[in-house]
């Protein structure tokens, strides 16, 4: 085996991420590419990553310094090209598209007249159009994810500018406010639309409500389920259900086109999230509709865009900023709109592979599972040369650890990986009175803490609550929606939970590192995000 050469070098390793539900199909993408291609737009590529795997969850580590240095790389090339930092949000839309408009050819029925070849030519075109989507996807996410880089220098920039401390976080928030909306947004005005529909019609507007009250002063109390549990949720599912047939065709047809546009969203990121149902959106149409007039919903929510731009553009000019200084903070912005539009076309193309995916594990005798847990030259040597270690395969899917550097991966398993996991593994957080993250969106907030990692967790969830979580996803925003602030511990500014926390308004703090490890269910705690602390009270 060639030596690795930074495997064992001076540079501590650091937890990038953390995420509960990630294959190793679809991380190796990413990760490989760090190492090999990230450099051919930044000009530095990181030297080494690793990453963990216990069956799909997953823990993934970059060299401390190594990724400070490629975050200062990015800033640096924004500062002397300003430019540079526009393009990038173009690429990455043409690069998700790129991705969206393959996965749409993806065959998804007769696959097993397919030869081995074929099947092959699909997964190496995906992995190849995956990682170039990352070259140009993950540089927002470099460049201030993990250090804070680009924030940290805006900051800087706003103190030259002659803003107080005080003032700093506050002024980040709304200069860095999008002038588009995200695609989180543009969603749930549609569903906001359709329920509009419902309302205007009086015989359509009385069957939601006679659900609705049917379902909360009847089945729910029979059962006394918690609202968001689980049982709640496929329960209150069932019960929307029953009146598909009754639903007029108008409405029935605006839904079948918004449940066909987002139904993969679920997807999250592996087959175990499954999908997203007709029936889920009809449920989320009627819990929509009885809350209130969704007309001056949608007018309340058009006006504090509309209020947002507009404090941004005053503060702007205030400011004098202009120049590069002026596209790199709308680039900032920007970059959280297309954050949102990556992650909805990749998720989509995951979901799309499975089909093609299962085919090949029927092929060579593997499952689900074990087909993602391969590298892409062993899925061709499998193939196409009829090359397997099974053994191997499965022994992964229960531990292994992921090493790669330039030109470099190996795949440990068994005692190796043991002690690996064991030697990066971050070390238990000590007790703490306070801690510390960044800002996703300002403002102030006290409550008991609530865990939330999977959708299972929102059960938990009551309204004034403040939300904890390594980091949010779509499947969690029913429960954010409740919360009185958000804390994560994973994310900068373009993380899910700043951008949700900025939409729903709700004060946000984020990469804290360790706010799962030291809060606990029922803690009480101040949520000062303005200086992007969270006191623990009691």
């Amino acid at each position: 085996m060639k030596k690795l050469k930074y495997l064992n070098d001076k540079d501590l390793w650091m937890l990038g991420e953390e995420i509960p539900n990630c294959d190793f199909l679809f991380s190796q993408i990413w990760l490989s590419n760090f190492v090999n291609e990230f450099k051919r737009f930044t000009g530095r590529a990181y030297k080494k990553i690793i990453c963990i795997y216990r069956g799909y969850h997953l823990w993934f580590y970059y060299g401390e310094n190594d990724s400070f240095e490629v975050g200062e790389n990015i800033v640096q090339k924004f500062i002397k090209n300003p430019k540079f930092a526009e393009r990038v949000n173009k690429e990455i839309i043409i690069w998700s598209d790129k991705l969206r408009n393959y996965a749409n050819t993806l065959p998804q029925d007769n696959l097993s007249q397919l030869s081995k070849r074929e099947l092959w030519k699909f997964y190496n075109k995906h992995d190849q159009i995956h990682t170039d989507y990352y070259c140009w996807g993950w540089i927002p996410v470099a460049a201030d994810m993990f250090h804070n880089n680009l924030t940290n220098r805006l900051k800087e920039h706003l103190r030259d500018a002659g803003i107080s401390e005080e003032k700093i976080n506050e002024h980040l928030v709304i200069l860095t406010q999008p002038i588009q909306k995200s695609l989180i947004q543009v969603e749930q005005e549609e569903l906001l639309k359709i329920g509009q529909k419902v309302q205007q019609d009086k015989n359509q507007l009385k069957l939601f409500l006679e659900l609705f009250k049917k379902f909360k002063e009847g089945e729910v109390t029979k059962y006394g389920f918690k609202t968001h549990s689980k049982k709640y949720e496929e329960l209150f599912e069932q019960e929307a259900g029953k009146i598909k047939e009754r639903i007029g065709p108008e409405i029935y047809k605006l839904l079948e086109k918004h449940y066909l546009k987002y139904f993969y969203m679920r997807y999250l990121f592996t087959e175990k999230q499954g999908i997203y149902s007709f029936d889920h959106y009809l449920k989320e149409l009627v819990r929509l509709v009885v809350s209130g007039d969704l007309e001056k919903k949608y007018q309340e929510m058009q006006q504090e865009f509309k209020v947002g731009v507009r404090k941004r553009n005053a503060l702007i000019k205030k400011l004098k900023i202009k120049g590069g200084w002026r596209k790199i903070f709308d680039a900032f912005g920007n970059f959280m709109i297309t954050k949102i539009y990556r992650r909805y076309a990749q998720i989509f193309a995951i979901y799309q592979m499975e089909a093609i995916l299962r085919e090949i594990g029927r092929r060579l005798g593997l499952s689900l599972m074990q087909v993602k847990f391969m590298l892409p030259q062993e899925v061709g040597a499998a193939l196409l040369k009829s090359r397997l270690d099974k053994k191997e395969i499965k022994k992964r899917t229960k531990l292994c650890v992921y090493y790669a550097e330039k030109e470099r991966d190996v795949v440990f398993t068994g005692e190796k990986a043991k002690r690996l996991a064991e030697s990066v593994r971050e070390k238990g957080a000590e007790e703490v009175s306070e801690i510390k993250g960044q800002c996703g969106c300002v403002g102030k907030a006290k409550g008991a803490v609530r865990i939330v990692i999977n959708p299972e967790d929102m059960e938990k969830m009551r309204k004034g609550d403040i939300l904890v979580s390594i980091a949010t996803n779509p499947d969690l925003v029913s429960a954010m929606k409740k919360a009185a602030a958000i804390v994560t511990e994973q994310g900068g500014v373009t993380s899910h939970a700043a951008i949700v926390a900025r939409e729903l308004r709700i004060p946000c703090v984020i990469g804290t590192k360790i706010a799962t490890k030291v809060l606990k269910d029922g803690d009480i705690v101040e949520v000062d995000a303005n200086h992007g602390v969270v006191k623990i009270i009691k």
